[in-house]
C-alpha cells in the first residue's frame, strides 16, 4: 500500500503562492492469489447485481467462544453494517491495490444505503487508469501518451496507491455508469497526523451510521492473534508503522479488553473488513481495539447522475497556498505548518481552466484541504465570459467534493473559475519517482501534459498563465526561500461532470 498523507505538515513545499506536494509512504501488501470483482458484464448504468451479500454478523466468527463474549448484543453501545443490510462482499486483491479495493467497498457500502443497490465496480478498472506498466510479454514500455504513473518494471495491480489516485481514477470517467461523487478525508484518530483534524471515537462511528463502511489504515501484521477464536489486534505505533488500508463496518463497546495479544486499556472495538478472501481472519473480518492509533480514516461515494466528465488535472500533486497564508507563517516558519483554522480564514486562491466540449455541464468537482473551507464556482461562456452558472459552500471534510451548479448549462466553449479560501490543488509537472511494492519499489515517470492558454491562477487583477516561466515574480513571491522556488502547477484539479 502507498499510504499519502493528505496534510500539510509532511508535504515539501515547491512552488507559487505556496505549492506543497504531499509525501507519499508505502509498505508491503500481502502475499494472496490475484482474483479480481468479477466484472458483471452490463453496460453502463445497468450495473445491478443480484449475488447473495452477507446479512448474518453471527456467520462470521464459527471460531468463537460465544460463552467467552458474543458480539452485537447490546444495540445501544453496538453497531454493524451487515446488521443494516449494507454487507459487501469480502473481496481478495493481489499483491497491492489495498486502497483501491478499500475505497470501493466504500462505494458499494454507501451506494446500498442510499438505494438499496449493489454495484458492480472492479478496482482492477481504476488501477489500471492511475498506472501504466511494460508489456507483460514483450516487455515493450508504454508511450508517455496519457497523464499518468508510467512504471518501469511489475504490474500495475501489485503497485500501492492512496484515495487521491482513487479519485483521479474515478472522477471523470464512469465505470459502469458511476463516478466519484465525493472521496472525504474524515481524519485522524487518537494519535496527531500534522494537517489532519483529529476525530473522535462518537466522529467515527457517526461517520459508519452516515456512509457505511469507511477505509482505516492499519498494519495488518503486528499484535495481530487469535484469541478466544477471534482474529484481534492492539497496535500502540500503528500511527507511525501502518502498511495497509482495509474498512471498518461496524463497532462494539463491549469487545473484551483482555481479547487482545496485547490487553487493551479498555472494552471496545472496530469490526474491520479485509480484502485478503474469506480465509484470512475471521471469515476475512478481524477486531481492532479502540486503543489502536489511526493516522487516516476516509470513504468513497459514487453517483449515476452523471454520464461523462473532463478533467485535465485529476491528481492533487501540488497544493497552492495564499499569499496571506505564506504571510502567517513568517520568512522562517515552514508555511505547511499554518494551522488548519487559520486556512479556512485566508483569502481566496482563484484558479481557472478553459474547456472546449459540448454538452449539458451540471456539476464540478474540486478539492479542498481543510474542513469547514468556503469555495465558490463559477461557469463563464467561452473564455471568461458572462456568467452562465454558479455554486457556493463549504467543505465538510477534506478532500474531493462534486458541486452540482445552481442550474445545469449548456456549453461548448466555458471556463470554470474557482475560488478556495488559503489552499488549491494542481497536478503539478512531469517527474521521475518511485512506486513502492511488496518487494520495495520501481522507478516511475509522472506524466503532467499543461498546455498554455488553458489554466489560469489571480495574481490581484490578473490572471497568469500556470506555464508563465515567470510565475513567482508575476504573483509577488521572487523573494521567497530558495525551497520554495521550484516546480511549477500544472493544471487544477477541477472536473467538470455531463448530463
Amino acid at each position: 500500500m502507498n499510504f499519502r498523507r493528505f496534510g500539510r505538515k509532511t508535504a515539501c513545499v515547491l512552488t507559487l503562492a505556496m505549492v506543497i506536494g504531499a509525501c507519499s509512504c508505502t509498505a508491503p501488501e500481502p502475499s494472496s492469489s490475484n482474483s479480481r470483482i468479477k466484472e458483471s458484464g452490463n453496460k453502463p448504468g445497468t450495473a445491478e447485481v443480484t449475488e447473495a451479500l452477507p446479512t448474518d454478523a453471527d456467520d462470521l466468527f464459527p471460531t468463537g467462544d460465544k460463552a467467552y463474549f458474543v458480539p452485537f448484543q447490546d444495540p445501544e453501545h453496538s453497531y454493524c453494517t451487515i446488521l443494516e443490510g449494507l454487507g459487501t462482499p469480502v473481496i481478495e486483491q493481489g499483491l497491492g491495490g489495498c486502497y483501491c479495493y478499500a475505497a470501493v467497498t466504500t462505494m458499494q457500502s454507501n451506494y446500498l444505503k442510499q438505494k438499496g443497490i449493489f454495484i458492480d465496480i472492479d478496482p482492477a478498472v481504476i488501477i489500471n487508469r492511475i498506472f501504466a506498466a511494460p508489456d507483460p510479454v514483450t516487455g515493450s514500455k508504454p508511450s508517455y501518451d496519457e497523464e499518468k504513473f508510467y512504471i518501469e518494471n511489475g504490474v500495475a495491480a501489485d503497485l500501492g496507491g492512496d484515495v487521491p489516485h482513487v479519485v483521479m481514477g474515478l472522477c471523470a470517467e464512469p465505470v459502469n455508469g458511476y463516478m466519484l461523487s465525493e472521496a472525504n478525508i474524515l481524519g485522524c484518530y487518537n494519535c496527531s497526523t500534522a494537517g489532519l483534524y483529529e476525530i473522535s471515537r462518537d466522529d467515527i462511528k457517526s461517520a459508519v451510521k452516515k456512509y457505511g463502511a469507511i477505509c482505516i489504515a492499519v498494519n495488518y501484521t503486528k499484535e495481530c492473534q487469535m484469541v478466544n477464536g477471534y482474529y484481534t489486534q492492539n497496535y500502540a505505533d500503528n500511527a507511525r508503522d501502518c502498511n495497509h488500508v482495509a474498512t471498518i463496518v461496524g463497532w462494539d463497546d463491549n469487545f473484551p479488553a483482555a481479547c487482545f495479544k496485547t490487553p487493551a486499556s479498555g472494552d471496545g472495538a472496530w469490526l474491520v473488513q479485509n480484502s485478503f478472501g474469506e480465509s484470512w481472519g475471521n471469515k476475512g473480518f478481524y477486531w481492532v481495539s479502540y486503543d489502536t492509533p489511526v493516522p487516516e480514516l476516509y470513504n468513497c461515494t459514487v453517483t449515476a447522475e452523471y454520464k461523462s466528465g473532463i478533467s485535465y488535472g485529476r491528481y492533487p500533486e501540488l497544493l497552492v497556498l495564499s499569499p496571506d497564508a505564506v504571510g502567517k507563517a513568517g520568512p522562517f516558519q515552514d508555511p505547511s505548518e499554518v494551522t488548519c483554522k487559520e486556512l479556512k480564514s485566508c483569502n481566496n486562491v482563484t484558479y481557472a481552466t478553459i474547456y472546449d466540449k459540448k454538452g449539458t455541464a451540471a456539476a464540478v468537482g474540486i478539492w479542498g484541504d481543510v474542513p469547514g473551507t468556503p469555495y465558490e464556482i463559477e461557469v463563464l461562456d467561452g473564455e471568461f465570459g458572462e456568467v452562465l452558472a454558479t455554486a457556493k459552500g463549504t467543505f465538510e471534510y477534506a478532500g474531493y467534493k462534486v458541486v452540482k451548479l445552481d442550474n445545469p448549462v449548456r456549453v461548448e466553449k466555458f471556463t470554470v473559475v474557482v475560488r478556495t479560501a488559503g489552499t488549491a490543488f494542481f497536478e503539478g509537472g512531469s517527474h521521475k519517482t518511485k512506486v513502492y511494492t511488496e518487494t520495495g519499489y520501481v522507478n516511475a515517470h509522472y506524466e503532467v501534459k499543461t498546455e498554455p492558454g488553458r489554466s489560469f491562477v489571480k495574481a490581484g487583477d490578473d490572471w497568469v498563465d500556470v506555464t508563465d516561466p515567470g510565475i513567482m515574480e508575476r504573483m509577488g513571491l521572487s523573494g521567497l526561500p530558495a525551497y520554495a522556488k521550484t516546480g511549477m502547477p500544472g493544471d487544477p484539479c477541477i472536473t467538470v461532470l455531463f448530463v
